[in-house]
């Protein structure tokens, strides 16, 4: 069963797609894209089906700029994905079809994200970051080639202004992901983002794993490893 989900953040349509396991009322997993993603990503739709196979919910929706959301990449900062984020999850607070227990998962920049968001929110029962960053500075080096594929001057004017520069501190249940050999984001980030959690708190490193986990076993491996942590904290 599918339901479109459509929001609004800042004036820009967000656009969803509800995932649910049949009739009645289920716990929901929200999931949060990476910087150039988008909800439609073969990573996000194969763990939408194995997490309705599990009794989950399960919701993939567009940041403003990317897939079907409105907006444009050249506007995206991590302060409006935060917000995009916060409207989502509010949109499915009452939805009738959930039971209000609520998960996020996000992947790299989508994960750092999802931690700002639950550390702001306690509702959110439990997190998932799959190679996720601990800090924004890093990115700075690579502004040249941001800016090649549409990212703007507001997202590094933030960064220089020192806003949403590292990743909050003491948030708990959270499940870190990472690959062994990630292209983009060292394993080092991955070792600080579970230094600085709270308990309980889980850390896999994945081995020979890259950053988008292109090998299928290493995606389902996470995906295994997601479910699993989520069903703990329900």
């Amino acid at each position: 069963m599918r339901e479109p989900i459509l929001t609004w953040s800042e004036g820009e349509r967000l656009d969803g797609m509800l995932h649910l396991p049949g009739p009645g009322r289920w716990p929901c997993v929200i999931t949060a894209h990476g910087l150039f993603s988008a909800k439609a990503s073969d990573k996000f739709l194969l763990l939408a089906a194995r997490l309705t196979e599990a009794g989950f919910a399960c919701l993939r929706f567009d940041f403003r700029g990317c897939g079907e959301s409105g907006g444009e990449i050249k506007d995206t900062t991590v302060g409006g994905r935060i917000n995009d984020l916060k409207v989502v999850v509010a949109s499915l607070r009452d939805h009738q079809a959930l039971d209000g227990h609520l998960f996020l998962m996000g992947s790299s920049l989508g994960g750092y994200v999802a931690l700002c968001v639950t550390a702001e929110q306690p509702e959110v029962k439990a997190t998932a970051l799959w190679a996720t960053p601990a800090h924004m500075r890093d990115l700075v080096d690579r502004k040249d080639a941001l800016q090649a594929h549409g990212l703007g001057a507001p997202f590094f004017r933030e960064i220089a202004q020192g806003s949403f520069i590292e990743a909050p501190t003491g948030v708990p249940r959270c499940l870190i992901i990472h690959g062994e050999r990630d292209e983009l984001i060292p394993c080092s980030h991955a070792q600080a983002l579970y230094e600085r959690a709270k308990e309980p708190k889980a850390l896999e490193i994945l081995p020979g794993a890259d950053h988008r986990l292109t090998d299928p076993e290493h995606r389902e491996q996470a995906i295994h490893l997601t479910t699993a942590w989520f069903k703990r904290h329900l």
